[in-house]
């Protein structure tokens, strides 16, 4: 148990560090390169922390243990509409872009009914697995095609501007920093790597902990394993709600949900086929476009979600837990 408790408070102290610097990095290749903080966010910071969840799903599929596998895709999804955008709004209120209403919001709300209409009816396999690719890769084409300036709303930083901030002392740092986009590709992947691994610590003691109470795979999917990959993006959102970078706290939660359901369902789709548990389809695939809609519904009334309305997508989850713990 002592072990337990340690992997999984040095898997969120890591994991609070390396959101830290992939928020920095991120922000400061959008500058770097003239790509708004938003693409950055539902690109590199979106799906490099949807790494763990995608580890985990393949694993689980070739453990045999497809519920797992599913379990986390839609259980990560609900954490991230419900848990993580309701934190980062909590924290402080968040202008959405029309833009990623219009497009990012449509192209998700399509992606989560393919995915559960596609698993409510046939396994997950090599057919579904190919289309959910290609569907990505045409998403992540056309994201880049209109999106080619910096967001104007968006006061961003430069990475000397970061330097400056924190006062680096090493000689290391204080080099780098004379290159300042290598500087923040640096960042920015030191900080994947470490919530990569981090990730892993925690999910492996937050996994330990829910065998030792006896809950089941079907369970620890949708809830423990789901929370535990999805703590890489809901710490870097917090983040950078808590850095006024709105664009990058929204676009993350949504590009990792856009991976979870295409990436990984594509690629857990190439290894399987993967069954689609009768309880999942049942309950949680209901709860997922509910959870999905009912942000975007928000996001729209007013161009914004408000600190009200994010406390009430953190109880709308907890009344979730619930339901699947009882």
């Amino acid at each position: 148990m002592a072990g337990t408790l340690v992997s999984i408070v040095v898997g969120l102290v890591g994991l609070v560090i390396g959101a830290d610097f992939l928020v920095r990095g991120a922000v400061a290749i959008a500058r770097r390169l003239g790509v708004s903080s938003l693409v950055i966010g539902l690109t590199l910071v979106g799906f490099g922390t949807s790494v763990p969840e995608t580890a985990t799903a393949i694993h689980a599929v070739l453990a045999g243990a497809p519920g797992m596998a599913v379990g986390n895709i839609v259980g990560a999804n609900i954490a991230n509409c419900l848990l993580i955008v309701g934190l980062a709004t909590a924290i402080a209120p968040v202008a959405v872009p029309e833009s990623l209403i219009r497009r990012e919001g449509s192209a998700l709300t399509v992606a989560t009914l393919l995915f559960v209409a596609w698993g409510t009816s046939f396994p997950l396999g090599r057919a579904s697995g190919v289309v959910m690719i290609l569907l990505l890769g045409l998403y992540l084409w056309l994201t880049f095609s209109q999106e080619s300036t910096p967001d104007d709303h968006d006061d961003e930083t430069t990475t000397a501007d970061l330097a400056r901030e924190e006062g680096w002392r090493f000689a290391f740092w204080r080099w780098v920093g004379a290159f300042p986009l290598a500087s923040a590709l640096i960042m920015a992947a030191g900080g994947v790597l470490l919530i990569i691994y981090s990730g892993s610590v925690f999910v492996d003691g937050a996994t330990g902990l829910a065998r030792l109470l006896g809950v089941s795979n079907s369970v620890i999917g949708l809830s423990v394993v789901a929370i535990g990959t999805t703590a890489p993006e809901m710490v870097t959102s917090v983040v950078a709600a808590m850095r006024g970078r709105p664009g990058l706290a929204i676009g993350n939660a949504i590009g990792s949900c856009f991976y979870n359901l295409l990436g990984i369902g594509g690629l857990i789709g190439l290894i399987g086929p993967v069954p689609i548990p009768e309880g999942v389809a049942r309950f949680d695939f209901p709860v997922l476009v509910a959870a999905t809609l009912l942000v975007l519904v928000l996001a729209s009334t007013g161009r914004r979600i408000a600190r009200p309305e994010g406390l009430a997508l953190i109880a709308c989850y907890a009344v979730y837990l619930f339901a699947l713990f009882r």
